[in-house]
């Protein structure tokens, strides 16, 4: 994509649309050779039974039957193939040609914020957020709010704080000076759909796309900005994110060949090869539902800097090349599918579909920074502080799927199904069938460093702390891994420089404390021991 957001001009480094659909086929391939060939005692190992909802016998109120059948398996690789064949190289169409972005994008400064509403009841969660970052945000220079419903709802809000939230909302799009425009889907012939804050139509000026929900977490500058984009900025062809989930492999082949491949994905990222390109990349592990029943668990309950297998939209950044291949008439099938399944699950088609077309794994940072203030937008912000979230509430809409008492407040009509969380499984399982293979798994910010520890439950390692300072991440600091591969920010060293000079004053301080509450400690014991002597005594 240039500029000018014409898809059909291509630099050298992108890779044309074609040439990956053959190596997404390619892949399905192999797993079809390497399903057919596992030996007997490779085959329906788990232990566990699996029924996908659509065989279920009971459906709601009282089970958790539903009508939409599991997509096929290896189905991508056909449809791919369908499309090549009705489609010559030569042949002139209406839909644009995509390509894959390059590895790295060092000389990207700006970005698109993205967020997708369709009630005025939202409005008071993300305008004020978003008024903070306008401004604030250096490289933040439009603002898209993907609007599902008709443009009437804005001027029928419910109260008076809806209405001048929408009041505001509007006032700004008809700004040509403002960066907030709002993308009526209906009016650009689009249906009310999760998939809509990826359509072409959009038309993000910006190469870089940054997604948040409409009702957030909204995290820091600090984690976003100056940590999740300079990421992306090294890794442009791919998925980054802060919210990564964790797919859980039954299988013991499955689960060898995760561990084996995520080691050497960590070995490549810290070797440190400029976009990693001159290194072959672990293979994806092949997911034999036919042949050996293989099937996986959907993890709610952790948000892994390794080991993540889709991203959660809120706090990601995509580029926006992307949006072409997710519209793109080959996956005509897959959306379809989305859009009918009980959880609409566009976070989980779009991760898979991106690591497929990229041919490896997201890459995640940290969604807490520590800067030695209170959670926030921005270090200069002060308002709204109640209302912005620098760290993961577990009350909010992404934990909500895993926990039935948190906050439902994220789609919440989904949330009323009783089957939400058998129905997410059913999900990731079919979509996993369909592409036929899953990738190693995401490397955490902390890899190489004195930060990555060994795990002995769930993912093989984590990083400490989970909530780092700028001067620990890696890519950020002289020397550190992937930090010679985009030129230094000068600005951002200088910030990095009094958040180290910080951290070590609050070192100092807390050691002094902890001292101060040894002494206290040992008074008490003493005074204690002394105390129970004397009344014994008496």
């Amino acid at each position: 994509l240039t500029q000018t957001g014409d898809v059909r001009s291509k630099p050298d480094a992108m890779i044309h649309e074609r040439t990956v659909f053959e190596s997404i086929i390619q892949r399905t391939q192999r797993t079809t050779e390497q399903c057919n060939g596992l030996a007997a005692n490779e085959r329906n190992t788990i232990k566990k039974e699996w029924t996908p909802a659509s065989e279920l016998t009971e459906p709601p109120p009282v089970g958790c039957k539903t009508d939409v059948s599991l997509l096929p398996e290896l189905g991508v690789g056909k449809a791919l193939g369908a499309w090549l064949e009705e489609n010559p190289a030569d042949q002139i169409r209406d839909y644009p040609t995509c390509y894959v972005p390059p590895p790295k994008s060092c000389n990207v400064t700006t970005y698109t914020l993205v967020i997708m509403s369709h009630t005025t009841e939202r409005l008071p969660a993300f305008v004020d957020p978003v008024s903070e970052m306008i401004g604030a945000w250096p490289g933040l220079t439009e603002v898209i709010i993907v609007w599902n419903s008709p443009r009437e709802t804005l001027n029928q809000a419910k109260d008076d704080k809806e209405k001048s939230y929408a009041r505001k909302l509007l006032d700004w799009d008809a700004d040509p000076s403002h960066p907030l425009r709002i993308f009526f889907s209906l009016e650009n012939g689009l249906a009310n759909n999760l998939l809509n804050r990826y359509h072409p139509s959009i038309e993000p000026k910006n190469e870089v796309v940054m997604f948040f929900d409409d009702d957030g977490p909204f995290w820091s500058r600090e984690s976003m900005i100056d940590t999740g984009f300079e990421l992306w900025k090294r890794n442009s062809d791919v998925q980054v994110g802060g919210f990564p989930r964790n797919i859980r492999f039954l299988s013991e082949r499955m689960k060898t060949a995760e561990n084996v491949n995520l080691k050497k994905s960590i070995d490549i990222i810290i070797s440190d090869v400029p976009g990693y390109k001159e290194e072959s990349h672990p293979p994806f592990t092949p997911v034999c539902r036919e042949t050996s029943g293989d099937f996986v668990e959907y993890n709610y309950f952790s948000f892994p800097e390794f080991a993540g297998h889709v991203l959660l939209p809120s706090g990601t950044f995509l580029h926006r090349n992307f949006l072409c291949f997710v519209w793109h008439p080959a996956f005509e099938e897959l959306r379809q599918w989305v859009v009918t399944h009980k959880t609409m699950p566009d976070d989980m088609t779009v991760s898979t579909l991106v690591s497929h077309l990229a041919g490896r794994a997201p890459r995640t940072f940290p969604r807490e920074i520590n800067t030695g203030h209170s959670r926030r937008l921005s270090e200069n912000d002060s308002s709204h502080l109640d209302k912005v979230h620098n760290q993961v509430d577990a009350s909010r809409s992404t934990l909500a799927e895993a926990f039935p008492h948190a906050d439902r407040s994220h789609r919440r009509l989904l949330w009323k199904q009783k089957c939400w969380a058998s129905w997410r499984e059913d999900a990731i399982n079919s979509i996993l069938g369909y592409f036929g293979s899953i990738h190693p798994g995401s490397v955490g910010w902390c890899a190489g460093t004195k930060h990555q520890k060994p795990n002995s439950r769930g993912v093989p390692f984590i990083c400490h702390p989970e909530k780092p300072s700028l001067h620990q991440i890696p890519w950020l600091n002289e020397d550190g891994t992937g930090s010679n591969q985009c030129p230094h920010d000068s600005k951002l060293r200088e910030k990095i420089k009094e958040h180290k000079e910080r951290h070590a004053r609050e070192e100092v301080t807390l050691g002094d404390f902890c001292m101060e509450c040894k002494y206290l400690q040992r008074f008490h014991n003493l005074w204690g021991s002394t105390r129970v002597h004397y009344e014994q005594s008496r």
